[in-house]
This record gives structure tokens, sequence and C-alpha cells, in this order.
């Protein structure tokens, strides 16, 4: 067979698919004849059947539909047999995906999922659990086509999916939605299933399993899945990291120790492009050696399917971030096709490529599942080389809006077949191509490589595990990358103490290697007799700890609030040495935040991603968002200067390169513990000698204060859980001033201009709280009217920026509190707050109360907190006040038969999708649309009980509430009819869906 570039597939796709099912048919010939192998077909081949609807998509972890199974190529050749290996256990009603292969060639591990109905056995039982299983092919002792299988898990209550094999025979490493120990051990004492952070599916989370199926361990703790696991050369496992918080919302490539242990990003956090997925090695023998195969995708409408990616990984930790000078400053991915493949959303052009598994066969070659562009005119499949220059426009048109009845459209499903890629020769040799109405996925090639390294975990301390605790140490936070996310750019002269006119001392990195051009001076900053000891702006680390929302919430997105952040927990605070150091014990297997504090209680950055660590792990970082390749900077001679200014108890008892945390944890290992509240004393200058000046000691506590006019006076948090309506509004009109008489309220009660009253709103919420997160319209100053933009096809309003900035990638992902205005005003500072935000609320005028005066350290502290964390309504998702419970009577079957398709008809077309970010900035076009509609049953059900919150009034519910009034979106122009009226069939269906879960008398 002729090769093709993905250009001449997209224009004759139809044909080839058609061609190549006739050869796939041919099962007469002989592979070793000369004229039956078209295409080197030289290695036998599995992968997956699966119907080619399926709403597949990063965020959809355990998607399915009747009609999958495993399949498996005697060769990689059209013409080669191919072979059913499950249909008799799927009887047609089942589904399969993400195959491994054994490093020996002679195993394959699958994930298969089949109804409980099905009248098939394994081993004498019932072999369909209704759930998705594990499951293995082994050929060992029987050749390829009479192998045997055999079921390794058999939940009927959890998803276990994407299996590899470890090294040694150890078992396996998956993805499953069963949180082994997460559910019993959730945030605020609760144990529960959580979903991902759109609400939509219980998380996946890698888990490990023996080779008998017994032992089933978890060993990743994030707050949204964890996909694609394989093993590489040297042991570590390697997956996507569905990365999302805020506005960060994206896949990148991780690595951890097969216990989980020294987890960690391998590539992707900071890059261009969105989703990486299917990440696996590249042949060490080959022009690639070091290099990863990924595809790169947006996160939906593009049904799984983006470029083919080569990331020299070996050398670049991030596009265009090089490990060392030698390595040249551009690079790190590419994509390898001659023609372009889209890897965001819109229209391929020249297709999209999913699941690509490269050989080791010395060639670099990559078998990967192919589908050309098609779309759809006036219901006829069409190649997209058909399409004029005017039809391409169009339907590359992102901002246009889509309707059901619209002639061109870009909805044919994805018939992805299967290819061997050629980097070298630019060849797209067909393998295998499915019949009509599948899809093939997931190749995998059936030879032998070279077993993993058996990769020893990390040594961990017993008297830790016993106490389910873990450690981790930070030798600097100054130790920053070259963007300088904790360096000086994230300072304002607030931030000066006198006398400084720098925070950070800025050095020559004495590393000859070193990509940065200047590096904290940490000999300066940890000197109590240099001047830089007083200016270092970093005095604590902040621990916060994920609440992950529930399943079966009703209510839960009112809950939350009018932000992307979802609800966190305080742990606690420890102390940031002068040198940056900071050491503490946190909780093992939990998701964690770190946040690094000033003096006033407020981060400097907003921690976008959850980190982890094991029972008894000793986690050391060089610095926060330090280079990944590289020697720290406070080590060697830096950790080992012990200024003259030192206070002689501490520096005589100094061992080699210890840092500033680490020598006085030693000392005293009380230190290591979380306090409640931020309190700092200087140990280390020793005042005693001349012009020596220790730092000021800093308390903000809530109580217990030196002076008791800085404690508060309102309802303090409790357990770390800060709820806007118990702790922030109390703030608003608490009594203070001369004589006890000025509020806040007092003056700020105006409809028309800061209402901080605890009037509700319709919303249920407080007004005060949606006049703190939600900006004012935009007005032209010409016409007096709304200043819109169009988004998907709908005419948005432009806001002004709120008073409580919610946007995590603002001011360069500083943190929440230091860009808000709302704190610069009440701090009587100029922080990060945006000109935009300055001119919309500008400083109060001189007639009014020094507003930097009316709240105390404590109160700042409270308020800084809850911003820190992301401005949400409640922090707790149980709390009885806030609205959510667990629903009990509506259904999924119901919902998919009478809701869904009325949503996806109605709302999922245009707005209601997923919204990915990149490394460049990119973020959501609707910043708070959380109801997202995927297509996936489970999914769309979870995220729509969270716009329901009263049965027994189905129109009061926001789900009804917000389509069938005008402007929908909020903030929407120009229209004239609900976007779902009151009258309309599809109203009516969702509200008696809704009524079906009030309790009859």
């Amino acid at each position: 067979m002729q090769a093709n570039s993905p250009r001449r597939l997209a224009a004759s796709g139809l044909a080839l698919a058609a061609l190549a099912i006739l050869l796939a048919g041919c099962q007469g010939g002989s592979t070793s004849d000369a004229g039956n192998v078209t295409v080197a077909g030289d290695v036998p081949i599995a992968y997956v059947k699966r119907v080619n609807t399926l709403s597949l998509a990063p965020t959809n972890g355990t998607v399915s539909a009747p009609g999958g199974d495993l399949m498996l190529r005697e060769k990689s050749s059209p013409s080669a047999p191919e072979h059913n290996l499950t249909a008799a256990i799927t009887q047609g009603e089942g589904d399969a995906s993400d195959p491994e292969a054994s490093p020996d060639g002679k195993k394959i591990v699958f994930s298969l999922r089949c109804p409980s109905t099905n009248t098939s056995t394994i081993d004498g039982q019932p072999a369909c659990t209704g759930r998705w299983n594990l499951w293995e092919y082994d050929m060992s002792d029987s050749g390829l086509t009479n192998g045997k299988l055999r079921r390794i898990t058999a939940s009927t209550e959890h998803d276990d999916v994407d299996p590899a094999y470890l090294p040694a025979g150890r078992g396996f490493v998956f993805a499953s939605n069963r949180q082994a120990k997460s559910s019993l051990r959730q945030a605020l004492g609760r144990s529960y299933f959580a979903l991902d952070e759109y609400e939509r599916e219980r998380v996946l989370n890698l888990h490990t399993v023996a080779a008998d199926g017994t032992h089933v361990q978890q060993i990743t703790f994030n707050q949204s899945h964890d996909r694609n696991p394989v093993v590489r050369a040297n042991g570590d496992i390697m997956f996507s990291r569905w990365e999302h918080m805020a506005d960060r919302n994206r896949f990148a490539v991780f690595r951890a120790k097969p216990d989980g242990t020294d987890l960690f990003v391998l590539y992707g956090a900071q890059s261009p492009g969105n989703s990486f997925l299917h990440p696996r090695e590249m042949d060490p023998r080959g022009r690639y050696a070091g290099y990863l195969a990924s595809s790169l995708m947006p996160l939906s409408g593009s049904q799984e399917g983006g470029a083919l990616m080569f990331i020299d990984a070996a050398n670049y930790s991030e596009q265009d971030t090089p490990a060392n000078r030698t390595v040249p400053a551009e690079g790190g991915q590419a994509q390898v096709t001659a023609d372009a493949l889209n890897l965001d959303r819109g229209l391929s052009v020249n297709g999209r490529v999913t699941t690509p598994y490269p050989l080791w066969d010395g060639t670099d070659r990559v078998l990967v599942a192919y589908r050309p562009c098609e779309v759809t005119r006036k219901g006829v499949t069409v190649a997209c080389a058909t399409l004029s220059a005017d039809e391409l426009a169009l339907l590359s048109d992102e901002n246009r809006a889509v309707a059901a009845d619209d002639e061109l459209q870009d909805n044919v499903p994805a018939s992805y077949a299967i290819y061997m890629f050629d980097p070298a020769q630019q060849t797209w040799l067909n393998v295998a191509a499915p019949p009509a109405g599948f899809m093939y996925t997931d190749p995998i090639a059936l030879q032998p490589r070279p077993e993993p390294n058996a990769s020893e975990p990390t040594n961990v301390d017993p008297a830790l595990a016993a106490q389910d605790l873990a450690l981790i140490e930070v030798r600097s936070v100054y130790d920053t990358d070259g963007l300088r996310r904790m360096g000086e750019p994230m300072l304002t002269a607030a931030d000066m103490a006198p006398g400084c006119t720098v925070g950070i001392a800025t050095t020559a990195p004495l590393e000859a290697q070193d990509t940065r051009d200047v590096v904290a001076d940490l000999a300066r900053i940890k000197d109590p007799a240099d001047p830089a000891y007083q200016c270092a702006p970093a005095r604590f680390v902040r621990a916060v700890r994920g609440v992950p929302p529930p399943g079966s919430s009703m209510g839960l997105r009112g809950t939350i609030g009018e932000t992307n952040f979802e609800q966190m927990q305080i742990l606690g605070y420890a102390p940031v040495e002068p040198d940056g150091s900071f050491k503490l014990q946190v909780p093992a297997d939990v998701p964690l935040g770190l946040q690094v504090i000033d003096a006033q209680g407020r981060a400097f950055q907003t921690h976008t991603n959850w980190i982890q660590v094991r029972p008894g792990e000793r986690r050391t970082c060089d610095g926060c968002h330090s280079p990944r390749r590289g020697a720290a900077l406070n080590a060697g001679a830096v950790a080992n200067a012990l200024p003259a200014a030192w206070k002689t108890a501490l520096s005589a008892r100094h061992q080699s390169g210890e840092t500033m945390a680490s020598l006085r944890t030693r000392l005293d290992a009380s230190l290591l513990s979380l306090r409640t509240d931020p309190v700092s004393t200087d140990v280390w200058a020793d005042t005693a000698q001349p012009g020596v000046v220790a730092r000021a000691d800093i308390s903000l506590r809530y109580s217990g204060n030196p002076d008791p006019a800085d404690d508060l006076a309102t309802p303090a948090p409790v357990n770390g859980v800060i709820n806007y309506p118990d702790h922030i509004q109390p703030l608003w009109t608490r009594a203070r001033g001369p004589g006890g008489t000025l509020t806040c309220t007092g003056c700020h009660a105006d409809t028309r201009a800061l209402d901080l009253r605890a009037t509700l709103s319709g919303s249920g919420r407080m007004v005060s709280y949606e006049e703190l997160l939600i900006g004012d319209p935009v007005i032209d100053p010409t016409s007096g009217q709304p200043v819109t933009r169009l988004v998907r096809g709908v005419p948005m309003l432009e806001r002004q920026a709120p008073l409580v900035e919610t946007s995590s990638g603002a001011a360069r992902t500083a943190g929440q509190a230091r860009k808000s205005r709302l704190m610069e005003i009440l701090s009587g500072q100029t922080l990060l707050a945006g000109s935009g935000a300055r001119a919309a609320h500008p400083n109060p005028p001189a007639t009014a109360p020094d507003h930097a005066t009316l709240l105390n350290k404590a109160e700042r502290r409270l308020l800084a907190e809850w911003m820190d964390l992301g401005g949400q309504y409640y922090n707790d998702p149980f709390d009885a006040a806030g609205g959510m419970r667990m629903v009990r009577v509506l259904d999924e079957a119901s919902f998919a038969a009478d809701v869904q398709p009325v949503l996806q008809a109605t709302c999922a077309r245009s707005c209601h999708q997923p919204q990915g970010s990149d490394g460049t900035g990119g973020g959501n076009d609707f910043s708070r649309n959380r109801l997202v509609l995927t297509g996936d049953a489970e999914g769309d059900f979870n995220v729509v009980l969270t716009m329901v919150n009263d049965t027994c009034n189905p129109g009061a519910n926001p789900l009804l509430a917000r389509p069938s009034a005008v402007p929908h979106p909020a903030g929407a122009v120009a229209q004239t009819s609900p976007v779902l009226p009151a009258a309309s069939a599809g109203y009516a269906k969702i509200a008696n869906w809704i009524a079906r879960g009030c309790p009859t008398p």
C-alpha cells in the first residue's frame, strides 16, 4: 500500500478506509508472502475496537458503550488475520480499553467492562461485574491466538482502567476510582468518594495490585484524574496528571516511584498546549533516545485526538527551558509530522492522532490511532479537502454559535484506524481499519523489549509512617526559576522594609551551567549583620488541604460560590527561616498546597497544583518553582557559610550541608509540627554584637496577641475552615471606631455602589459576597451602553475587575490577597492589583474613614486567608447552612433518558464545555462556567446535581432558572428569548425529572 501524508489521508480518508477494510478481510494468504505483506508487517499488534460515538475526552476517564472488544492482528498489515479475543466474554455488550504488553511480549493486560447480566463465565464464575475490571490475555504457552484469559480484579462498585506491568513480577499499576485509601479519610473527618474538580466523575488515582489481584494500594492522591500510567526503563511510573485548580486546567506528564514516593512533574506543566496524554518513552537505541512520544490535545471537543509530539525530556523540563547552558535555549517539544495536526480545539484539516506507541526496534516508528478530517454537509460526510476556503474559515471559527440544524458541522464520529508512522520517511502506512460505526485505538506491539529496572522506593522513616505523616523540606523559597515567581518581580514597594531598596538580594549563579542570569544571594540574606537580612520578605509557609467534592452532591455549586477554586482547609503554619528554608511534618496521602506568605499573612503565589507525600517519606525540594535541573542554591559552600552574627549556640551546632530550618528543627523537633497561628521570633541574630539587629517579631494570632486590640472580635474559624457567612460577613457588621459606632455596612449599604449587607441575593447567597466577587459591567463612554464581546457565538458583557480577584493566573499567578483590590484598600498599600481594578475601585474619598485602620491584624489575617484560598462561600461542603445535600432519589438512568438529551441539544453545543489552560497563560472563556457537559452520562449527571437544590420547586433551581431567564448566560446581551423557555418540552422534561426527588406527603 502506498504511504500517505496526513493531508493526502484527509483528502482520501473514505476511500482509504474502505480499501483497508477490504484488505483486512482477506484472510487467505500467508503474511510471509511478499504479495500480502504490504506495509512492513513485521510485528503482531493488539488494539481495541470501540463504538465511535463514545464521548472521549481527557476529563472522561471511564466512559463505555456496548460493542467494544480487545483485538489481535497477527502482523502489522491490513492483510494479516484479525482476531477478537474477548467476544465470548462481552457477547457484543461490553467494552475494552487500554491494552499493555508484558516486557516479553507474551501477555496483554487490559481493561474490560461488560454487564453483569451476561452469561459468560471465567473459571466457573460469572465473568462480568458491570464495572471496568483488569484482565490479562496470556500467550506464553499457546501462541498468539490460543491464549488464556483471566480476570485480575472483580469489583462490582469501582472502575479499574489503564493497567501496565510492574517490573520483576510485582503486579500492575493502574488507574482506579476506588480511592482505596483516600475515600476512607477525606478532609474534615469524612469518608466518601471524591469527584474531580469539575464535580463530574469519581476521581481516578493510581493504584498498584499484586499479580494475583490482591493487595490493592493507592499510590497517588490528586484532586482530579491521574491517567495513562506506564513504566519507564528506569522503573519509575510515568503518567498524565490532570492539574485543575482555578484557572489552571490541563494535563502534564508526571513521574513517581512504584510506591508513589518522589512524585513530581516530568514535563508540560508550563508548556504550550493543554493535555499531554498517553506519554511513552521512545526507543533508547534510536535517534530519539531520551525523548517521549505523547499526544497533545485540547481538554474537550476532539474525541481525545490531537497532535503527535516528540518531547526531549532528557534536556528540557519545559518548552524553551533547557537543563543547562550546553543545551539550546529553544526546544523541548515539537510535532514530528510534516503536516501539522491541530493540538487545540476546532477543525484539524490534517486529521488527529491518539494513543501513540513507539516501537523499540531501532526504526523510531510509532503505531498511532489516526482519524482523517471529515465533516458533514447537509448530513452527508465529506472529506475536509472538499471544503471551500469560506467553509474552512466558518468551521475554524471558535466564536461562532453552533446550532443543531447548521448545514455544515464538525460532528463526524471519530473512526480512528491504526497506522504506522515513520518520522524519518514521513510515511503513514495503514495497518487496520475498523468496521462502520467503530474505531480502533490503543495499538501496542507484541514484541519483547528490555525489562524495566526494578526501581526501589524512596527510603521512608518508619516512625513517621506509623503516624501517617511525612516530612517536607524546602532548602530555600528564594531558589526560584528564570521567571522569578518567588523573586523580586512579585514584590512591591510595600514589601520593602525600612532601608531596603530590593527585597531579595541577588548575585550571579555559582554553577557554570546554571541557565539563570541572577539568583538569590543567600549568603547575604541569612547574615544578620548584612542589610539584606532585614529585607527578605518570606516569613511563613501555610499548608492547605483540598476538600474534594463528594458525589451525588445536590446544590454544591451554590455552596462553593463565585469562584473557580474548589473548597480548601488550612492545616497550619510553619516559619520560613532567613535563608528561605522551611521544614515541616504534614499528613501523608492527602492533596496538599503550600503557600509562602509575607509578614501580614498574604501569599506570594497561588499554589495551583497539588503535591503529595507518602507515609514516612522525606521530601526535599531545592526551592519554590525552582529549576528541575542543577544543584540547589542552598547547598555546599552557601549552606556551610556560618555568619559571625549568628548566636553561637546555633552556629556551633551546625552540621555540614544543613539549612537553617534543618538545623533548628534538629535541635527542637517540636518545630516540625504545623502551628495554628503565624507567629515568629528571631532566634538567629546575636544582638549583643555591634550593629546586629534582629528581625521584628510577628504575631498574627486570632486571639492572645501582645496587644488585645489586634485580636479577632468576630467568630474564628474552626479546624482551618473559613466560610464567608460565618467569618467574613461579620467583619462588615462589627462595630468599631470611636465609641464603637462605625460599621462597614453603615456606609456600604447602597445597592447602586458597594452593598456589604447580609441581604440574600437571587442566588441564595449574601449580596455582599457577590458584590465583592463579581465586577460591574464596563460602560462605553461614547454610547453609554455596556461593552460586549463574542464568546462562542454569545455576546457577553465585559466586566470590570472585581474587588476580590479569583483568577489564579492574574498578576503572574500572585497570591489572591496580594492582587485583590479590597486588600489594597484595607491595608493602605499598593500591592499587585491591576490598573483596571484600581480604576474601577478608587481609593475612598478623603472624607471617609481611613480604611487602612479599620481592620486589626487578626482581621486582616482572616481576610487574607479567605482570599488566598480562593474566595469560596463555604469551604465545608457538609455545612448544613451551605445548602448542599446528598441526593437519594434522582437517578442516573432516568437522567440519561430524559434530561441529558435536552442538555446536549440546548446547552452543550457551545457554552458548557471544558475550557482548558496552557503554559502560555490561556484560561477559561467562561470563567465561572462550572456546568460542564461532555456527553458522558455519569459525569453529566453528577455535575447537573450541583445545580439542583430544591426538588419540590423545580423552576427555582439554577439548572432551570438560569436558562429559562433572559439574559443567559449572565451578562449576555441582545437576547430576546430564553435558551430554554419555560413553556418548552425540554423544560418540562427537566422539571418533571427534578420533581421526582420531592418527598411525597
